[in-house]
């Protein structure tokens, strides 16, 4: 569920940023310096002007032991402020790293298709924003995929919404805030989508959309992909923190998702493996039951096979484990060339190796030797 990063609150009952106000306040009054009307996201700059400000003032020779004194005494109020926002900024990003760990935790063991449907539902309940969307970018369309509204009976833009994202294939050349966000590979905050020259227009009425963030998926360094989330708890405002959390999301879910294309890319190259192996191990019994039919059925004056003698009281040739080795590609219909690559060997020394395997098997040709080697495999199972 959502956990909302609570503002520190002093034994004096005034929270970090109320602190910090009543500090650049005095701070500029002390100094003679005008304060103008700045967001929150500011304040950590406005103290570090200050700060600077009153560290000249203390080592300027021209002021009195008592003004030395009160600026010192609100230097060590600004320095005392600007540490507690940094550990408030530190505790604030542990809490989004932990939301997002516990959201990797429901996207662990899905498929790519099913983390694609997944991710802004997780999105959603775990950051509490209203209304996610996940997209993928081919070349230069933008492609709604999934769209998840967490109260679709409480939001009259639902239905719209959704049939807008059902068949929707946006030329980013229409879009320049989104196909700014998969150039730069950086998220974006957008506080007024109407007025905003940047934005797609026609998704942005037809949603009814008063300010959203958005953050490219990255793979490989290029953005095959992008997050949509709006309408965060409690008032629906997007804010700095917000994009934080959305393009931290984003990060995490793109090297889920490479790993899980790999492991699905695995499992099929595993089956396939294994069906080539059957297949082999299908055509060398087939070898081996033509092998024995036409020897069983020919006379020895009709056909003079070596393999004939080898049922009888011949000693089974002895193959090297080399020769061995190769009868085996051989059997899979492994050019010379093809396993002298596998083999990291000249073609010349598979020429010289087949020879002699000829030789020992007393044939003329590669199907007669992957029959003969098959049949003699078959007949002497624990020999060479």
């Amino acid at each position: 569920m959502v956990q909302r990063v609570a503002i520190a609150v002093g034994a004096e009952g005034l929270t970090v940023v109320e602190r910090a106000g009543m500090a650049i306040a005095a701070a500029a009054d002390h100094l003679g310096v005008g304060l103008a009307e700045l967001p929150q996201s500011a304040l950590r700059c406005q103290l570090e002007d200050l700060r600077h400000r009153l560290e000249q003032r203390l080592v300027s020779c021209a002021a009195s032991a008592e003004e030395s004194a009160s600026t010192a005494q609100l230097l060590i109020s600004v320095l005392r402020v600007q540490c507690e926002l940094l550990d408030h900024e530190l505790c604030r990003r542990v809490r989004c790293l932990t939301e997002i760990r516990n959201a990797m935790g429901h996207l662990q063991g899905l498929s790519p298709r099913e983390m694609i449907y997944a991710a802004p539902v997780v999105l959603s309940r775990q950051f509490g924003f209203a209304r996610t969307m996940i997209s993928t970018v081919r070349g230069s369309v933008w492609v709604p995929r999934h769209l998840h509204i967490e109260d679709e009976a409480a939001d009259p833009h639902s239905r719209p919404f959704h049939e807008f994202v059902a068949h929707a294939h946006i030329q980013l050349a229409d879009a320049p805030l989104e196909t700014e966000l998969v150039r730069k590979r950086c998220g974006a905050l957008v506080s007024s989508p109407k007025e905003d020259k940047r934005t797609f227009k026609e998704i942005v009425d037809v949603s009814g959309c008063f300010g959203y963030i958005a953050a490219p998926i990255t793979v490989g360094g290029r953005a095959i992909g992008m997050l949509h989330a709006d309408r965060p708890a409690p008032d629906g405002i997007v804010t700095a923190d917000h994009l934080y959390q959305l393009e931290a999301f984003a990060e995490c879910l793109a090297v889920a998702f490479e790993s899980a294309v790999l492991e699905d890319k695995a499992a099929q190259q595993r089956v396939a493996v294994g069906d080539l192996c059957a297949h082999v191990d299908e055509l060398l019994r087939r070898s081996a039951r033509s092998a024995s039919w036409s020897l069983s059925g020919a006379t020895l004056g009709q056909r003079h096979d070596s393999y004939a003698h080898y049922r009888s009281d011949q000693p089974v040739p002895a193959l090297t484990a080399r020769e061995r080795e190769i009868m085996s590609y051989v059997a899979t219909g492994a050019t010379n060339s093809q396993i002298a690559r596998c083999l990291v060997i000249s073609e010349g020394t598979v020429k010289s190796h087949l020879k002699h395997i000829a030789r020992k098997l007393n044939t003329s040709s590669r199907a007669a030797a992957v029959a003969v080697y098959a049949g003699i495999a078959t007949a002497h199972p624990g020999g060479s």
